[in-house]
């Protein structure tokens, strides 16, 4: 599986291995254009041997959508068109802040493991979806 926690600058991305048992962090990517980001995880999903893609969705904290939920259902579209694997969204509501808070706490050979607090929160996403499925 892959996790994309979609940002406007960079999108964070983690996989699992083939068993769902452990996550591993991948490079972030930066967003330039679109078909630069859609060629890039085109890239990964070939070179992870993806099936399934997990995307965060970031609700308000009372549960609600906001601007950020609809920029993000848009980026799921895409996903749809451009690839074709089974999609499911996570509620990630959090997921940065837990994210942050955990990278404050890392020492720096742990950050490099992590390459970004994006890619964290993709791994931590992807922990949430992998604990509850």
């Amino acid at each position: 599986m892959l996790a994309i926690d979609y940002g406007t600058k960079n999108i964070g991305l983690a996989c699992s291995d083939e068993l769902g048992m452990t996550v591993r962090p991948l490079a972030s990517v930066r967003l330039i254009s679109r078909r630069d980001l859609i060629s890039r995880l085109r890239a990964t999903i070939r070179e992870n041997d993806i099936q399934e893609l997990v995307v965060g969705i970031p609700l308000n904290m009372n549960g609600s959508s906001g601007n950020s939920v609809r920029l993000v259902e848009r980026f799921v579209e895409i996903l749809r068109r451009e690839f074709e694997l089974p999609l499911k969204r996570v509620d990630e509501r959090l997921s940065t802040l837990e994210a942050m808070d955990f990278w404050n706490n890392m020492s720096p050979r742990q950050q490099r493991k992590y390459r970004t607090i994006d890619s964290l929160a993709a791994a931590l996403i992807l922990e949430r979806y992998l604990k509850e499925h």
